[in-house]
């Protein structure tokens, strides 16, 4: 499996979901959507174990009952030859998975240790979910293969990080090499998001804009069998910006490769050679068995894991800013209203929002793209009220920093300036808004004898709607950016 699949697994199972599934008129007729996700090959040397892990995902957005797994099938069962172990509390056929609600996941490892009637070409199974009544069912094939000698990186799984805004913690790195031939040298890869740094610096680690990360050298062979983890003497911190929004989990990938798998890295070695006392250094956390180097991984699906930086609640004030509409009665008039993020953090994804009331005495002509009709705190169907409407509710695209405002454009003709029913813009700050009272604004009609109208003298609103989730991309992104930038992709001779 190349690091496209690698991409699509690491982050579906890092997020849960890959996307919103298209809604129907009636969600009660909607199937489940289920997913699995296993590596399609797994390459075991000289007939040792070798561990995998699997995940099963609702990606829609129909809980599943019922979830079961199966291994192989009464028509294809598992072959003896690939030495399966089931996962701990399952059984050899299966195990149950139980109830998964939109976005939830199970994870599951299972070992194969080939026995030597393996065929050649290796042996297949496939992994099947479905409900207990068998009305959906979803599966996924994976091939067992032996080698006789190669380089098979696994790197730990690292625990969620907990952090305030501004505060920073040590990243656990471990690399074991469970082939059966040395690696000449190590790259470690950290793939962050925005608001997320690592801030130490090293001469054998440079940091990466591309990945929000930091890409680190290390010219050390690892052995069969060996594991390598950072020395204590030089912690790798990763940091939460002081106005990094919150409470929010942030997506982290750790990635290792062999010291000459990336394009950029032979320079970065050069460049580190003339260091040596300021390198972030490995240390040996079990010895293993020396053996000449080769240049074969076997196994890049468990060369990446994912976690969690969870930044706590940071406060960010929302305030509301209104405008007036001012001219002559028949005059056409544009105004700006939107949100100010007083500070002191960074707002979340997807808030604040505000909801807009138009006055009475217009007639809209134009609404800002960001806004669409509610009724009733609700959206209405595509189309129905626009533009005619009075009531709208407004997102904004984009994280907005301290001092920073989203607008929200809207043209109207003046037909009376009655005021009757008045207007208003209210902002809903979400969890991070510590003051309510500023969070309403007017919006007005002020009548004149003609000229120009009123409103903020601002330009640009927000393009787009809400982002859909810049954590979908973090992984997959850099998982591309590695492709991108690889020297060589050697294939296991079968």
């Amino acid at each position: 499996m190349r690091l496209q699949r690698l991409a699509a697994i690491v982050v579906l199972a890092t997020v849960g979901v890959a996307a919103p599934a298209a809604a129907q008129a009636d969600p009660e007729d909607q199937r489940p959507e289920i997913a699995v996700f296993v590596p399609d090959r797994v390459v075991t040397v000289e007939g040792r174990a070798k561990t995998v892990t699997f995940e099963i995902i609702n990606v829609g957005e129909v809980a599943a009952a019922s979830v079961v797994a199966e291994f192989g099938s009464d028509e294809a069962p598992v072959p003896a030859s690939v030495g399966f172990i089931p996962p701990q509390g399952c059984s050899p056929a299966g195990c149950t998975v139980g109830d998964l609600a939109p976005g939830a996941r199970k994870s599951y490892r299972f070992t194969v240790e080939p026995t030597a009637d393996l065929p050649e070409l290796g042996a297949s199974f496939g992994i099947s979910v479905r409900d207990a009544s068998g009305e959906w069912g979803e599966s996924a094939s994976v091939t067992v293969v032996h080698t006789e000698s190669g380089v098979d990186l696994e790197v730990a799984q690292v625990d969620d990080i907990n952090l305030a805004p501004g505060k920073s913690a040590t990243v656990p790195v471990s690399v074991r090499n469970v082939g059966n031939a040395a690696v000449d040298g190590i790259t470690i890869v950290l793939a962050g998001q925005p608001y997320i740094s690592f801030p130490n610096a090293y001469s054998n680690c440079e940091a990466v804009a591309d990945l929000y990360g930091v890409i680190c050298v290390f010219d050390q062979q690892l052995g069969p069998d060996e594991v390598f983890t950072l020395s204590s003497s030089t912690p790798l911190k990763v940091k939460a910006a002081a106005d990094a929004p919150g409470p929010q989990s942030y997506y982290l990938g750790l990635f290792a490769l062999g010291l000459g798998d990336l394009d950029l890295t032979t320079a970065l070695a050069k460049k580190a050679a003339k260091s040596p006392k300021s390198q972030l250094r490995l240390e040996p956390a079990r010895q293993g068995l020396a053996e000449g180097a080769q240049a074969s991984e076997l196994n890049e699906w468990d060369n990446v894991i994912s976690f969690l930086v969870k930044v706590s609640k940071n406060p960010a004030d929302s305030v509301a800013i209104g405008g007036t509409f001012a001219g002559a009665i028949g005059d056409t008039r544009t105004i700006k209203v939107g949100i100010r993020n007083d500070g002191p953090a960074a707002t979340l994804d997807g808030t604040p929002s505000a909801d807009v009331t138009i006055p009475s005495g217009l007639k809209l002509t134009k609404v800002d793209e960001n806004c669409f009709p509610i009724a009733d705190g609700e959206p209405l169907p595509d189309n129905e009220g626009e533009v005619s409407g009075h009531f709208y509710r407004c997102l904004v695209a984009t994280n907005l920093g301290k001092g920073k405002r989203a607008l929200f454009s809207f043209t109207a003709k003046i037909e009376d300036g009655d005021n009757e029913d008045p207007g208003s813009i209210t902002v809903d700050g979400g969890v991070q808004d510590p003051k309510a009272s500023n969070n309403t604004a007017k919006i007005e009609v002020k009548l004149t004898g003609g000229g120009s109208g009123g409103g903020l003298p601002t330009t640009g609103a927000p393009a787009g709607l809400l982002a859909a989730g810049g954590a979908l991309l973090l992984v997959g992104g850099a998982a591309a950016f590695i492709l991108a930038r690889r020297r060589r992709i050697i294939t296991v001779a079968e």
